[in-house]
């Protein structure tokens, strides 16, 4: 493909990943925020739901370009099944298995909340709890494939989000969750 476009892919391959991850992070903490007893007198739970919402759909739309742009690459060189099944590359590694494991993971999240109302309440949040092992997953892909695990910018984005996740959890487990808003629209 050439220096410019080999050069092109790598920066959208680093971009789409390092805010897949912020957006993915920034929609957990929506999400907690809105089960929460945090914010009573806040913003209304349907401007909460639809921002998580968005949030998410935005991720999965970001993840799907990271993934495209990681098979238009010529540097890599990853064949489709090499980029949608964990062990199946040469090349496979940790990181990679975990890149694999957390796209699959937020298709099995996101594509249940689309089916939100065609799903058992339980099920939809227990899948829905998977979201937690799929930011873990998600950063340590980043953390081990990432070529910008040193840039402090990064550093710093990625502590304030998992510190505010840690916090908003916590307090979660103290003051207690409110039962999930079921959204009536059509």
């Amino acid at each position: 493909m050439g220096a410019v476009t080999d050069e092109f892919t790598w920066y959208v391959t680093r971009t789409t990943g390092l805010v897949s991850w912020a957006l993915l992070a920034v929609a957990t903490i929506w999400g907690l925020l809105l089960t929460s007893r945090l914010l009573e007198r806040r913003p209304s739970p349907a401007w909460l739901l639809d921002l998580h919402r968005h949030l998410g759909n935005l991720t999965i739309l970001l993840t799907v370009v990271h993934v495209a742009a990681i098979y238009v690459d010529d540097f890599v060189d990853y064949t489709i099944a090499e980029i949608l099944i964990p062990f199946v590359s040469d090349a496979d590694t940790l990181a990679v298995r975990l890149g694999v494991i957390s796209f699959w993971l937020l298709v099995l999240i996101q594509g249940s909340s689309w089916l939100r109302r065609r799903l058992d309440p339980r099920l939809w949040r227990y899948l829905h709890m998977l979201s937690a092992p799929l930011l873990v997953l998600a950063g340590l892909h980043g953390w081990l494939m990432g070529t910008d695990v040193n840039n402090p910018i990064v550093i710093v984005v990625g502590l304030v989000l998992t510190a505010e996740i840690v916090v908003i959890l916590a307090l979660r487990v103290r003051y207690g969750r409110r039962p999930i808003l079921v959204d009536t629209r059509a």
